[in-house]
């Protein structure tokens, strides 16, 4: 793969803090919603215990004697997680190992123990493992180091308890979860979407909190990453239509009701598959955790595509897809919230690199979408013609780019240069091929 733009990342870190926090927003209204809905007495969102589903996922669990196994994976999972945002890096191996294998030696040892006994050992470690960690990288105790320590395992340890109090609501419809018995399989889908939760919360908290300098605003540089001002673009369009004849304006405005049309009309289109599965909701939290993190990555830096129908066409078939998907073992808004996050992102990343299997095999991106990405949306000729320069393409190169960027068709190409379509295909590939490398 060879990157679009050569001294850009694959996501900066401006950007990776707003999708972070974006989808924690999203999380949290998901979740207020959710738990008002089970605790005004709707069971859309409560665990069906006794569902054919959780069944098969708890005998296979059973039968492969994984119950125990995988106990001790989302508890080492969550220790992660917390021990990561407490030490404000990635920890060793060797903690995560220990974690998983010390608790184990007092089971063996004394048989069964009581459930608190299993609660303190975390904290256990959580309290000696950073100054642990200071001894063996820098020899000596940093005690402020080590309070500053504390106070972030303090803010994650509200974290997860508001975020178990909050799933248990969901699940189950009420607080007290004392006496609230689960299966080995409702236990299982518990754990996912608090693990999930958990660690996308912490991770926002940790990219904010420790911030680069200069970077103190929420969000800056939205504008610098495609999603300029809404402000200043309402403003131009303004002053521009004043400028206009009636007709003219008459003719944007249908123009801009076609867009709006059609847009409503493939969002429509790509719900009928999610509306005959019964998973509206599920899709329609996927679709706007994709269309807000579009939005943040900026639009026209994304994959796009000549013609509606074909936009239309892989919309249908991949929204389709992820909604077979949601929710699986009913985790519905962490995954929905996920996918859709992810599709942008895939998007995104789709914009800066050519040959990604997804897009080059699957979807085959027309080569308008590559250029008018690559052009950034500005297809007039100084500066289409000035970029082709640069590039060192020769007059011929430049002339097929321009011709094609404005919207001929491959026969016309044919004809005005004397070549065969196929060769002009050619010939253009091998363009585009220049120009962006």
């Amino acid at each position: 793969m060879k990157l679009l733009i050569t001294d850009s990342p694959y996501l900066s870190k401006a950007q990776w803090r707003k999708v972070f926090l974006a989808t924690t927003i999203m999380i949290l209204i998901l979740y207020t919603v959710a738990m008002i809905f089970s605790l005004g007495g709707s069971d859309y969102f409560i665990l069906n215990y006794q569902n054919d589903q959780l069944d098969k996922i708890e005998s296979f669990l059973k039968q492969y004697k994984l119950v125990d196994v995988l106990s001790s994976g989302f508890m080492t999972l969550e220790f992660s997680i917390v021990l990561a945002f407490t030490l404000n890096k990635f920890p060793k191996w060797y903690y995560i190992l220990s974690f998983l294998i010390l608790p184990l030696i007092p089971h063996y040892v004394f048989g069964q123990m009581p459930d608190i006994v299993y609660s303190i050992i975390p904290f256990g470690f959580y309290l000696t493992i950073p100054i642990i960690d200071q001894l063996i990288t820098t020899h000596k105790v940093c005690w402020k180091d080590y309070i500053m320590c504390i106070l972030r395992l303090l803010i994650a340890t509200v974290g997860t308890l508001v975020l178990q109090g909050m799933i248990l609501v969901i699940k189950a419809g009420y607080f007290d979860g004392h006496n609230h018995v689960q299966t080995i399989a409702s236990a299982f889908v518990y754990a996912v979407e608090y693990d999930i939760a958990l660690a996308i919360i912490l991770f926002t908290i940790r990219l904010y909190v420790y911030r680069e300098k200069g970077d103190n605003y929420l969000w800056t540089d939205i504008h610098n990453h495609g999603g300029s001002s809404q402000t200043s673009k309402m403003q131009s369009q303004k002053s521009l239509l004043k400028n206009l004849t009636k007709t003219q304006r008459n003719k944007i405005r249908l123009l801009l009701l076609k867009v709006y049309a059609i847009q409503i009309g493939t969002l429509l289109l790509v719900m009928v598959l999610p509306f005959l599965l019964g998973k509206v909701l599920e899709f329609l939290v996927m679709y706007t955790a994709f269309c807000v993190t579009r939005y943040i990555l900026g639009f026209k830096y994304s994959l796009h595509y000549k013609k509606e129908y074909l936009c239309a066409t892989v919309g249908v078939v991949v929204f389709g897809i992820l909604s077979l998907v949601v929710p699986f073992f009913y985790v519905i808004l962490i995954l929905a919230i996920a996918m859709g996050v992810g599709l942008a992102i895939l998007l995104h990343l789709s914009y800066k690199y050519k040959g990604m299997y997804l897009f080059a095999r699957v979807a085959k991106p027309d080569k308008f979408a590559l250029l008018y990405t690559f052009f950034d949306g500005d297809l007039s000729e100084p500066h289409v013609k000035s970029i082709c320069k640069y590039k060192l393409l020769d007059s011929e190169q430049t002339q097929l780019i321009w011709f094609y960027v404005q919207g001929e068709k491959i026969s016309y190409l044919s004809w005005k240069f004397n070549y065969s379509q196929r060769m002009i295909n050619y010939k253009l590939d091998e363009a585009i091929a220049k120009l962006i490398k």
